[in-house]
């Protein structure tokens, strides 16, 4: 995003267009504020001048009346407008927070490879909440401001126009001031929000990993590395503190030389009888008056900085484009798909290629079984299929069809994925079967885990499938997790699915039971099964072999396992689990 104010601002205001009618209120509120504000001093000067002349009694309780109706209802109009502002602020930001939220969610995996959740927690709601005040009050109280100011500065130019040039003077050089220094502090607010941003990376990093650094003794180190991160904070924090308080000593410096002056010129007035006493109180009140609008622009300005920071940062965020484009194809083959990898070649790092002239096919309801060493590339062509990555050339086609041709959701809607690492949301069991789909009803759930001989384990559970998960699986075991995994795969009806070892997690009695409702799903799809344990390839039609990103071997199960010089067959007489690891 440019890093004009020009910009920054018509993007705000797009976050203000549908709360214009709660800003409307909001000026209006500050309007009569402001309207009041200046009505008191001159009800206290008449209060001032009606007692020096001895008035009547009934007078001055009358001003005094009316001065006391005007400040509950200043104080009134005070929480009014916190809550307003408030509301106003949190509207607008929260549609900024779901535009950020909904924009990552949609970004390649490359760029999330890059952020830790606590950098994105930070970059979605931390600069966010820096903006919330900016979003609410800023554009109202500048405006509210400039109101006061020339209020004041025309009833003192009426009153007395020496002493109005003086303060004319004093506000002008103060806005100038303001306006010049207006962005002093932008650039080391962007490095503290950075920082933070860091630390909050930091500290999700190590609690996932807490388990590692418990067992291994590392946590003097964690700490070492976090007080090097709160340093960070604080040093950057500090700084951009420094330099945006800058506009407000100024105005305070400014102020003191303003208010000397008028008072002085206020005190001869008064006793070369050119002033009342009253009028001397509401010159002194108006001055001080005249300081608040001056410190409330100087207050915006550093909001401003820290305002702009954020939305410059969220602007960094929202430029960045997916490498994945969308295709426009919605249709695809009814039934189970082909499938067809036509010289795919693919690196995560230019300089570290991962898949090498990847080139095979299968047909319609074909299984292919694929083994490797750890780091030959089994996951790489899964995560390809899904578009999750781009390749860097060659062909996938699945159905006939370039997946790069196709809408993402068609293509999500129609191939199936189950891996080791389950992931489970904060919701009840349905919600976590259906991935919150409510078109998916209880009878089919429950038919669904009858076939797949699942319906004793989730009557076992508390609640059954209203029972309650917590995010991240702390409630179930690894093996259930892979059942909720499997059953989700089962409820979409995929037409191709992949199954990353499936069953790795399974006790041998579970696996077993699996097996023949894998196998019915396997009826109705193609299959990719990436396999750890020869076992759970013996119904494969296909096999394919890689080592270091290659195709070492590939054709039927049949003819590879009765070639004793192939490498599947050489596997399979070793009987070698560690072999594939």
């Amino acid at each position: 995003m440019p890093h004009n104010i020009q910009i920054s601002m018509s993007w705000l205001l797009r976050y203000l267009k549908p709360v214009k009618g709660r800003m409307a209120a909001l000026l209006l509120l500050l309007l009569t504020s402001t309207a009041l504000q200046l009505i008191n001093p001159q009800i206290i000067q008449r209060f001032i001048d009606t007692a020096a002349e001895s008035g009547v009694v009934s007078g001055l309780l009358a001003l005094a009346g009316m001065f006391l109706a005007i400040s509950v209802c200043q104080q009134l109009i005070t929480v009014g407008l916190s809550y307003l502002g408030n509301d106003v602020s949190w509207r607008a930001t929260n549609q900024l927070r779901a535009d950020l939220l909904k924009h990552c969610l949609r970004l390649d995996m490359r760029f999330h490879n890059l952020k830790t959740p606590g950098e994105m927690i930070e970059r979605i709601d931390g600069d966010v909440t820096n903006m919330s005040n900016f979003f609410a009050m800023f554009i109202v109280q500048i405006v509210g401001s400039f109101v006061l100011l020339t209020g004041i500065l025309g009833f003192m130019f009426v009153t007395s126009w020496p002493i109005a040039i003086v303060m004319t003077v004093f506000t002008l050089v103060s806005i100038g001031v303001l306006v010049c220094i207006r962005d002093l502090g932008v650039q080391t607010s962007q490095a503290e929000r950075a920082a933070s941003a860091s630390l909050f990376g930091l500290i999700e990093e190590r609690i996932a990993g807490i388990e590692d650094v418990q067992a291994n003794g590392n946590v003097p180190y964690v700490m070492n590395r976090f007080h090097h991160a709160m340093r960070a904070v604080f040093v950057h924090g500090r700084k951009a503190w420094m330099l945006r308080v800058v506009p407000w000593n100024t105005t305070v410096i400014l102020f003191s030389f303003a208010v000397t002056v008028v008072l002085l010129m206020g005190v001869h007035f008064y006793l070369t009888r050119q002033i009342t006493l009253g009028m001397l109180f509401l010159i002194f009140q108006y001055t001080q008056m005249l300081n608040e609008p001056i410190e409330q622009l100087g207050n915006q300005m550093q909001e401003f900085q820290r305002a702009k920071s954020g939305l410059r940062r969220s602007g960094e965020l929202l430029a960045i484009r997916s490498e994945i484009d969308d295709g426009i194809r919605q249709t695809m083959p009814d039934g189970a798909l082909s499938l067809e990898f036509d010289q795919v070649h693919f690196s995560y790092k230019e300089d570290k290629p991962v898949l090498h002239n990847i080139t095979f096919s299968l047909g319609p309801g074909e299984r292919l079984g694929i083994i490797g060493r750890t780091g030959s590339g089994k996951s790489s062509i899964s995560r390809l299929l899904l578009r999750l990555y781009n390749t860097n050339s060659g062909t996938i086609r699945i159905g006939g069809e370039d997946i790069r041709s196709l809408r993402l959701d068609t293509l999500y809607s129609r191939i199936g994925m189950v891996t080791q690492d389950v992931q489970l949301f904060d919701g009840t069991l349905r919600d976590n079967l259906t991935l919150f789909d409510e078109r998916i009803s209880d009878h089919r759930i429950i038919e669904t885990a009858q076939r797949l001989g699942l319906h004793t384990w989730i009557e076992a559970l508390p609640g059954e499938l209203d029972g309650h998960l917590s995010s991240g699986g702390a409630s179930l075991s690894a093996g259930e997790a892979q059942l909720v995994a499997l059953t989700r795969v089962f409820l979409t009806q995929p037409s191709l699915v992949i199954l990353d070892e499936p069953s790795s997690r399974l006790d041998a009695a579970t696996e077993s039971a699996l097996q023949s409702a894998v196998d019915q799903l396997m009826q109705q799809c193609t299959g990719i099964i990436i396999a750890h344990r020869l076992s759970t390839l013996e119904k494969a039609d296909k096999i394919m072999v890689l080592g270091q990103g290659r195709i070492l071997e590939f054709g039927s199960r049949e003819s590879l396992a009765g070639d004793p010089f192939s490498h599947y067959a050489k596997l399979l007489a070793a009987g070698s689990q560690e072999e594939l690891a």
